[in-house]
């Protein structure tokens, strides 16, 4: 039977105890990991992803697989960044797609080559808002439904 399915999985690193941080791993994508990863079988996309603020420097990525075995199997042989970090993952998380939208972005498909570790390297993180910080307000507040 032929999976024509599509997965996801979420996973993120907690910087806190590791002598990384955001910035310094940029280089790991300019220089291994966006090739790397390109040749990975079952992978049709990984988007990596990073925030700071008060709290910490968090990173990770998230991976879109063409099936099961690739999503939810032993992590790619063309992984190294728990080796930079120091440990492993802080969270894994892994999903089923129910669907996928393409946006009308000036910018294009999103393709290896586009994201700060090549446009600005030196540029400070990505902040979280307040509203997305620990210890701030975790709910937005909701709009009175109009009757």
């Amino acid at each position: 039977m032929q999976d024509n399915g599509l997965y996801c999985s979420i996973i993120m690193w907690d910087l806190s105890h590791s002598e990384q941080t955001v910035a310094s791993l940029r280089a790991y994508l300019r220089d291994y990991a966006v090739d790397a990863y390109s040749q990975v079988p079952g992978l049709r996309q990984k988007v990596w992803i990073s925030s700071t603020g008060p709290d910490g420097e968090t990173w990770g990525a998230v991976y879109l697989w063409d099936n099961k075995e690739a999503a939810y199997g032993a992590p790619p042989v063309a992984s190294r960044v728990g080796e930079l970090i120091g440990y492993l993952p802080t969270s894994r998380q892994y999903f089923g797609v129910e669907a996928a939208a393409e946006g009308l972005s000036d910018v294009g498909k999103l393709v290896a080559g586009v994201g700060m570790a090549y446009e600005a390297p030196e540029a400070e993180p990505f902040v979280r808002p307040v509203e997305h910080n620990r210890g701030a307000a975790s709910i937005i507040p909701v709009h009175a439904r109009r009757g």
